[in-house]
Order: C-alpha cells, then sequence, then structure tokens
C-alpha cells in the first residue's frame, strides 16, 4: 500500500483538531503567518534545495 504525500497551507487561524488527527507527519515552516505567496516561494526554495542535494550538486554556486 503506498502513502500519498499532500501539501496543505493554513490560514491565519491554523487547522481544525480533525486534519491535525488526521495527518501521520506534520511539518511547520514556522509559527509565523506569512502570506500564501511567501510560503509558495519558501516551499519551492525548500524543495530545491532538497533536490539538489539529493542529486549530489552544489546548492551555493561561487
Amino acid at each position: 500500500m503506498s502513502k500519498r504525500l499532500i501539501f496543505v497551507v493554513g490560514g491565519p487561524y491554523g487547522f481544525s483538531q480533525k486534519v491535525y488527527d488526521a495527518a501521520s507527519e506534520k511539518i511547520s515552516l514556522s509559527k509565523m503567518t506569512f502570506s500564501h505567496q511567501m510560503i509558495r516561494m519558501i516551499f519551492v526554495e525548500q524543495l530545491y534545495r532538497a533536490m539538489t542535494i539529493l542529486n549530489n550538486e552544489p546548492y551555493h554556486h561561487e
């Protein structure tokens, strides 16, 4: 059985307890409230960083 990976960006009031209970893993970028546009950029940058590291490519270029 394969697991599904779902990313959810919450609003300023967070999620209901039902959402928290249904998630097997939770990752918080910050306790601060960011706009959805900022979260998207942070998320894309972190995915890029992870992929470059997993592919043994340099993340920082000189």
